[in-house]
């Protein structure tokens, strides 16, 4: 197994970033998919979107 512990620079802690393939991957296993429409949104199409 690989060590999970982030590195840290300048004493600040490195913020995670998800891999989407593995999430695509990881939804497969339970039969689950994304949706093709919102598969490529960013983040303020998405905050766009749903703003209330």
């Amino acid at each position: 197994m690989s060590n999970t512990v982030s590195k840290t620079i300048n004493g600040q802690k490195a913020k995670f970033t998800p891999d989407m393939g593995n999430f695509k991957v990881s939804l497969s296993y339970e039969g689950l998919a994304l949706k093709k429409a919102s598969g490529n949104q960013s983040i303020a199409d998405l905050k766009r979107k749903y703003a209330r």
